[in-house]
């Protein structure tokens, strides 16, 4: 990652659409600067749009005063895609964006790894009890299309414990470290930017999902609403609009 600073206003605007929701700014930020095409560059410049975070039938859930803006991914039409399952879905984007096909691959709780282009060959889990095989059945073109059916099974057979396993432990907080407490079902959010002040605090933005399947959202800082979007994170507990954190594990994907 590169060690410069870019001078930046970013996220001034909170837009849960809730007449309760705060509109504040965020001090000015020295947002760090990521190398085009890298992890930490794609987490950075997601796709962000305003509107309520909707469930997976497409209704507002109740409480949209946790969110800032919404990341523009569809999330389907069933009971999915949650919290492990959004940041899967984020990486696997990535991947697909770099056509590194080959990398995309995620384990099941069983611990069976699946890859994308297994998928693409035609192996489908079956799943009885404890116990999973694969089948093979028709193949599949390596297109968008195919990855969404694909992480639809990945959602149904992972989860934080999976995830937490897969991950590679991370020693600090930084773009594209996640905090994830594994357990059924669990807790994870992985952060998206870093920032710092003109008073050399670091504060960081967080993205996630959360069940029911629902919008992947940027969080709102609810208890220092001053910040709008931005967190100040440090080892210990971790509150946010949606979740305590008290017992957790520092990951990241690379």
């Amino acid at each position: 990652m590169l060690l410069l600073v870019l001078f930046v206003n970013h996220c001034t605007e909170n837009s849960a659409p809730t007449d309760t929701s705060p509109t504040t700014t965020t001090p000015a930020n020295h947002e760090t600067v990521t190398k085009k095409g890298s992890w930490a560059y794609f987490l950075q410049h997601l796709p962000e749009k305003e509107g309520p975070v909707v469930d997976f039938t497409g209704r507002p859930v109740r409480f949209q005063q946790k969110h800032t803006t919404v990341i523009d991914y569809d999330i389907g039409n069933r009971d999915l895609q949650q919290c492990a399952d959004a940041l899967m879905r984020l990486r696997a984007e990535y991947l697909f964006s770099q056509q590194r096909f080959n990398k995309i691959h995620f384990h099941f709780t069983s611990g069976h790894d699946y890859s994308f282009l297994a998928y693409c060959r035609g192996q489908r889990p079956v799943v009885n009890g404890n116990q999973t095989h694969f089948v093979t059945t028709h193949a599949s073109a390596a297109n968008h299309q195919s990855l969404r059916r694909y992480l639809d099974l990945v959602y149904a057979y992972a989860g934080t414990l999976s995830l937490a396993k897969e991950l590679k432990p991370a020693k600090r907080f930084t773009i594209g470290t996640v905090v994830i407490s594994p357990g059924s079902p669990g807790h994870c959010f992985i952060i998206c930017n870093e920032a710092v002040t003109p008073a050399g605090d670091t504060l960081y933005k967080l993205v996630e999902g959360y069940t029911p399947a629902q919008s992947m959202y940027v969080l709102n800082n609810v208890q220092q609403p001053q910040l709008g979007c931005w967190h100040k994170l440090q080892k210990g507990v971790i509150k946010t609009a949606s979740y305590t954190f008290t017992s957790y594990q520092l990951k990241a994907f690379e």
